[in-house]
């Protein structure tokens, strides 16, 4: 069964909107569901802050892992909260950089309104098969 994600990066610390447009896969911290995510599923990269919104739609790559050594060492911009944490690569299926989904209009979108990272901070969320498809009808 194939699950859907929301992945949150945050720009104070990591240059997210460069990795999105010039990496291949993009290691990501995961800190919750490690479990449960596995190759093949879809993701929805967010990113925090004041433009705060969806923007790539992605699958993930490779399955939960232990890095030793990032690949994008370079994109953090406060290599401390890289972490040795665990990981999962993530591979950009559709980059929304020029119309991302902010924040502010999913707000009044009845199905995406709901998304748990507008309610709570975090890295790894689960969301619905509704609203990945959601995400799918307005930028598919």
């Amino acid at each position: 069964m194939t699950n859907y994600w929301l992945f949150q990066g945050n720009p104070k610390y990591y240059r997210i909107l460069d990795a999105i447009r010039e990496l291949e896969t993009i290691p990501w911290r995961v800190t919750r569901y490690s479990k449960d995510i596995a190759v093949g599923d879809g993701v929805l990269v967010w990113m925090a802050g004041e433009k705060a919104g969806i923007y790539a739609i992605a699958e993930v790559a490779e399955p939960v892992q232990a890095l030793t050594e990032l690949p994008d060492k370079d994109y953090w911009l406060d290599p401390s909260k890289a972490g040795s944490k665990l990981h999962v690569k993530v591979r950009c299926l559709r980059r929304l950089l020029g119309q991302p989904l902010r924040r502010s209009e999913l707000l009044y979108d009845r199905v995406l309104s709901n998304l748990p990272v507008i309610r709570a901070p975090g890295i790894n969320y689960k969301i619905t098969l509704e609203e990945w498809q959601r995400v799918h009808q307005l930028k598919g």
